[in-house]
């Protein structure tokens, strides 16, 4: 059983339980990647050596003795898993890390036992008996954390809340929803717009990511530019804490008793407890939906009419702006992934007309826009962008690409799995930044790369009157032996070049443990002293999420 499982380790960090019907790494594909990256034609899957860690790890458990007994006093025997397998893909999330370290066989070491409890006090009395046992506890549930905010250490205990994942109450009246924390995506939505509602949230995890994830990362949906990121919808929440102790903070439209809670909890990635229930606020299903497409000369052309939009008080739903190099690949991408890679003729004309008008094959950029709300709040919002792209030099190309985006908007992350099994490196970061900072970042951050990676994608996908999220790619071919350093120097340079130059270094994906070398830079010395305080105050023997923001594990 073992060696059966060995050759599952893969699927640890796998994208999803399905396939893609859209995203296929078809050989006219592999071949245009492989020739865009300076690799042979005929490259094959990698060869990665062979690993027997699951040999390793499937001993029993070194946990304290009597801590699994006094677990089974109040979880039944199918909440409590040793199960090799389950330890390992409770131990790691989906970022370019956790897959390259499944495939190299050099994951670090894996939880000692999984736990599903169901209900807030099964979590209460799961963190009392941590603390008692001095236990470690990480927190997962969905396991997309692309920042290593999902691990396995040794002593530690992973507590899965997917059990916890019911609807609790929809308030019709007052327009809020209360859910269990392990719910995930498509059955929260699911349930809201059976009552006609809508959250608004829609990461590109919203599949596979949870409500609980969502919120101690701060994340943000693509719909954010109206909706807003996960914490402006929170109206109350409960939690337990590291200590054992639940912390309930009363639903309320807005208040002034004291500092802001709920955004202490937001954003505190397991380091601070384990959130059980959320209320967010709701909205009703839009009664209408209008879509965009542009074509922009440049880069910097299409960021300055998305800024006049929004600095004149409209917005869309989602906004996104793709640089040239990303626009030009997603264009070829949608061909080459075809049973037939043929362009079709109405769009090989358009591309030769807009070509003849200046906007040029490797320097035109494709930017969309979705407006969603009232029929005539979406036709002026509409009306508008249209008319702020034009002056800013845009060409409006109609509905058809914002509508297949949308189709499609979900599936990209099925593409890095077969990516990264032909030895390429392929990583993803995110910030945020103001509008006068922007255009230095987005060329200094591409200039750092240059060298390290022969593709730099980059876009925004969030946007505010006072800046945008822009959110980059990198491939490179992978550095044969060298692969985990290689990964670490690009994370060095990417994340220096966005403080360097106004950035934060994440905007919606938290900062886990891979980045929290570089917490200080965003929230100050004396900011990392005060969240030390927190950290202590709600969890004083460090049994929460070791590692989490560099904090010691006691």
């Amino acid at each position: 059983m073992v060696e059966n499982r060995m050759k599952r380790l893969f699927a640890a960090t796998r994208w999803g339980d399905r396939e893609s019907p859209y995203i296929r790494f078809t050989p006219v594909l592999k071949s245009f990647v492989f020739a865009s990256l300076g690799m042979p034609a005929d490259s094959t899957l990698k060869d990665y050596p062979p690993t027997t860690f699951l040999e390793k790890i499937s001993s029993d458990s070194n946990l304290p003795e009597g801590f699994y007994e006094e677990l089974t006093t109040f979880l039944e025997a199918n909440q409590l898993s040793t199960d090799p397998w389950i330890r390992i893909e409770n131990s790691v999330g989906r970022g370019y890390l956790d897959l390259l370290q499944s495939r190299l066989g050099t994951i670090k070491s894996v939880v000692e036992l999984v736990l599903y409890p169901n209900s807030h006090l099964q979590v209460q009395k799961i963190v009392k008996l941590a603390n008692q046992y001095n236990v470690k506890l990480s927190v997962v549930a969905g396991r997309t954390s692309v920042t290593t905010g999902v691990q396995g250490t040794t002593n530690t205990v992973a507590t899965n809340l997917s059990r916890l994942n019911q609807v609790l109450k929809i308030n019709k009246d007052a327009h809020y929803v209360t859910a269990q924390t392990g719910i995930f995506g498509p059955k929260i939505e699911a349930s809201l717009n059976h009552e006609g509602f809508t959250l608004g949230h829609f990461p590109q995890s919203f599949e596979f990511s949870c409500l609980g994830g969502w919120v101690i990362t701060r994340g943000a949906g693509q719909n954010s530019t109206l909706y807003g990121k996960i914490e402006n919808m929170i109206l109350g929440l409960k939690f337990v804490t590291g200590a054992g102790n639940t912390l309930e903070i009363p639903i309320a439209p807005a208040r002034a008793t004291g500092p802001d809670f709920l955004n202490i909890i937001a954003g505190s990635e397991g380091s601070f407890g384990i959130l059980t229930e959320v209320t967010l606020r709701i909205r009703y299903i839009p009664p209408k939906t209008r879509y965009s497409a542009f074509f922009f000369k440049s880069f910097e052309s299409g960021l300055m009419a998305y800024k006049n939009l929004m600095q004149h008080g409209y917005s869309p739903s989602i906004m996104r702006l793709s640089n040239a190099e990303e626009t030009y690949f997603n264009i070829q991408g949608s061909i080459l992934m075809k049973d037939d890679p043929t362009e079709p003729l109405l769009q090989r004309l358009l591309l030769r007309y807009l070509e003849s008008r200046g906007y040029q094959d490797q320097s035109r950029c494709l930017g969309i826009m979705i407006f969603e709300g009232d029929k005539h709040l979406t036709s002026v919002t509409q009306k508008n962008a249209i008319r702020f792209a034009k002056q800013s030099g845009g060409f409006h190309l109609r509905s058809s690409p914002a509508r297949t985006w949308m189709k499609t908007r979900f599936e990209l992350p099925f593409l890095r799995d077969p990516i990264v099994d032909h030895g390429i490196l392929v990583e993803t970061f995110e910030t945020s930044v103001t509008w006068d900072n922007i255009i230095p970042l987005y060329h200094g951050v591409l200039q750092e790369l240059e060298e390290d990676c022969p593709i730099r994608w980059a876009h925004g996908s969030h946007f505010y009157r006072n800046g945008a999220n822009l959110y980059f790619t990198f491939v490179t071919p992978q550095e044969k032996g060298n692969e985990e350093n290689q990964y670490f120097s690009i994370r060095t340079k990417v994340l220096n070049a966005f403080i360097k130059y106004g950035g934060m270094i994440s905007h919606h994906h938290g900062i886990g443990r891979a980045f929290s070398n570089w917490l200080p830079a965003g929230i100050g010395e004396e900011g990392v002293s005060l969240l030390k305080g927190i950290k202590n105050v709600f969890d004083p023997k460090g049994v929460m999420n070791p590692g989490i923001f560099g904090f010691d594990t006691k």
